[in-house]
C-alpha cells in the first residue's frame, strides 16, 4: 500500500485571511499528532485563497485523520471562516525530490 496525499484549495471570507491563517496553524499543529501524517501544510495565495497539501503513510492514515480532539476543535474554528466549500482532491504520488515516496 502506497502513501497517500491531498492537494486542495479553499477561499475564507472577506477580511478574515489572518484569523484564518491563525486557525490553519492550529490545525497543523494538531495533525502533528496524528499518526501517518509525514507532511501537512497551508499556504497563502492571492486574495483569500488558501492552498493545502498532506502527505500521509497509507490510505488508511488519511481516512483515521481529523479524529483527534485538537482536530476536531481547530476544524470547529476553521469551518466558519470559508467562503464556499473547500475543493479538496486525495491523490497517489508518483515521483518528487524532497519526498520520500
Amino acid at each position: 500500500m502506497g502513501k497517500a496525499t491531498v492537494i486542495g484549495s479553499f477561499e475564507c471570507q472577506d477580511g478574515k485571511g489572518d484569523e484564518m491563517a491563525a486557525v490553519l496553524a492550529s490545525m497543523v499543529e494538531a495533525a502533528s499528532e496524528e499518526p501517518g501524517v509525514e507532511i501537512y501544510s497551508y499556504h497563502r495565495g492571492e486574495g483569500n485563497t488558501f492552498w493545502f497539501f498532506a502527505l500521509m503513510t497509507s490510505a488508511e492514515s488519511m481516512q483515521h485523520h481529523g479524529q483527534s480532539e485538537a482536530m476536531q476543535q481547530a476544524m470547529a474554528a476553521f469551518m466558519p471562516l470559508m467562503a464556499s466549500p473547500p475543493q479538496m482532491q486525495m491523490t497517489t504520488p508518483i515521483a518528487a525530490i524532497g519526498l520520500d515516496l
